[in-house]
């Protein structure tokens, strides 16, 4: 973190405010609480969440609980463990003399031992009550946002442990326990209040992110499946219009496959029942530890087509022979689709008087073959080196799997890193590229970031690039050593870079070896 501007920013009137915002001295509990969800929920665009009710809940259950500490003990993880699978929620009556009673028969019970899916989902609440009571915990504001709260511990250089990727929902509780105590280290090394350290996160971590990186989106490779229902889903929905060039981002439930740019097909669900509109992925899946639906990315550019109910799916020689029509639908959120499910679904909505004109076309530019694709070594022998060749760059311009100094006789070894400077140790390099074999999983795809990104820090890199066998990414880094993982610089199908001239100049415009080679 740069404390300069962290001291300028907390002496701010802006910095002030925050740190009073997440002050939990606050008088009113529920009044500060709920400041804080409205700042963080107003603050990424989405709708405001009334939490006083959960945290009523939790304010009035889980004193009772045996596995909290007394006063003068301190959290372990192991007693976190036992807590968490042993409080429940109950209903509770409040007589004339504000005395509080926990109601006990079984269908006063509001949340059993046993849901650790809907545990995880109350995070937010929990946390909350946890902040208020508990020197270790702090608040895990926009739980269904992960990505922001990576981002911005990213910017202040806060290593967030990886994601756990398990069918046990008790881990993802665990996972936030283990954040707490990534945190509070974060906390004592720079000397913060708890309330300075909320701030810092949740509202100087925000002005820390790079956001002048604009990117198009690129072509899309992956058709998706995605599921709506309720009134703020479909009214968010029905913003969509065929002539309008941008629609808000939103989050939805989509495959955690799904890359940016991959096209969105969003099905209505009971009372709607029909296909309404289809849009575009403008981010990668990404897997949110926190949310009752791991899986989301966030869709832009909605166009309404022509309603295709189910009826009519069901009716259709095509598709009431594939699997997901046939499963009536079950299990909607994330099923791909593949290129010939995308054709006919284009020639249903011409024959209802839809303008397919308008709608996302996959890429259809000749295929190239790469040959066998089967381990890391083939991305680079087959498809990378052939590309950097296209660029200029001839193999002395490169070192692989250079052995690098780092701390204490370790050795940090990048895969591919452009001309290296340096006597002894290497100490400087405008680009790093990390390959991988497969990215398709958001959490290999972020351990890929991370790896790349510490590597491009070690060697003060302008750029740096992760690629597996589908695709290219390339991040800026500025000068504080940050890169949005949310915002690429650049990021296309292999398939489109070698096909497409138009994409190929621009990447030769941001990494050709006469671009890299004066940095």
């Amino acid at each position: 973190m740069n404390n300069n501007f962290w001291n300028l920013y907390k002496e701010s009137d802006t910095g002030k405010k925050m740190i009073q915002l997440f002050n939990p001295e606050n008088t009113n509990f529920f009044e500060g609480a709920q400041a804080m969800v409205d700042y963080t929920q107003n603050l990424i665009g989405d709708g405001s969440i009334d939490v006083c009710p959960m945290i009523d809940l939790y304010d009035v259950n889980i004193p009772i609980s045996k596995y909290i500490p007394k006063q003068d003990e301190e959290w372990t993880r192991e007693l976190f463990a036992k807590f968490i699978e042993e409080y429940e929620l109950k209903d509770y009556s409040v007589d004339a003399n504000q005395n509080i009673e926990i109601l006990e028969k079984k269908e006063n019970l509001i949340l059993p031992k046993n849901k650790y899916r809907i545990k995880t989902a109350n995070v937010l609440p929990l946390s909350l009550i946890l902040y208020y009571n508990f020197e270790y915990f702090k608040p895990m504001l926009l739980p269904r946002r992960f990505d922001i709260i990576q981002r911005n511990c990213d910017a202040l250089g806060i290593e967030i442990p990886d994601i756990p990727h398990s069918n046990d929902y008790r881990e993802y509780l665990m996972f936030y326990y283990d954040i707490c105590g990534v945190w509070n280290t974060f906390q004592r090394e720079n000397n913060l209040t708890d309330a300075e350290l909320c701030a810092c996160i949740y509202g100087f971590g925000f002005m820390c992110c790079s956001n002048d990186i604009v990117s198009e989106l690129p072509n899309p490779t992956n058709v998706w499946l995605t599921g709506a229902s309720g009134k703020r889903d479909f009214e968010f929905l029905d913003k969509a219009d065929n002539n309008s060039a941008k629609n808000e981002n939103i989050i939805w439930a989509c495959n955690e496959r799904t890359k940016r740019g991959d096209i969105v097909v969003v099905y209505c669900t009971s009372p709607r029942s029909y296909i309404h509109s289809i849009w575009r992925a403008n981010s990668g899946g990404f897997f949110n530890p926190f949310d009752y639906y791991h899986c989301r990315t966030s869709i832009c550019d909605g166009i309404k087509i022509p309603q295709i109910k189910f009826a009519d799916l069901k009716v259709d020689d095509y598709f009431s022979e594939i699997p997901i029509i046939r499963k009536n639908l079950q299990g909607i959120n994330g099923v791909e689709l593949s290129a010939k499910d995308y054709s006919e679904l284009l020639r249903l909505i011409k024959q209802k008087g839809g303008n397919i004109n308008q709608l996302p076309h996959l890429f259809d530019g000749e295929e190239v073959d790469f040959g066998e694709i089967k381990l890391e070594k083939d991305v680079e022998e087959k498809i990378l080196i052939p590309l950097l060749t296209k660029l200029g760059f001839n193999e002395s311009d490169w070192t692989r799997q250079l052995s690098q100094k780092a701390g204490r006789g370790l050795k940090a070894i990048p895969d591919f890193v452009f001309f290296p400077k340096g006597e002894k140790h290497f100490s400087s390099a405008p680009l790093v590229i990390e390959v991988k074999y497969d990215m398709s999983l958001v959490t290999e795809e972020q351990k890929a970031f991370k790896q790349g990104l510490s590597y491009a820090r070690m060697l003060r890199s302008n750029l740096m690039g992760i690629c597996d066998k589908e695709r290219l990414k390339l991040y800026k880094i500025d000068n504080n050593g940050y890169a949005d993982r949310s915002l690429p610089l650049f990021e296309e199908h292999w398939q489109t870079i070698y096909n497409n001239v138009e994409v190929g100049a621009k990447l030769n415009k941001l990494i050709g070896r006469e671009i890299i080679a004066s940095m």
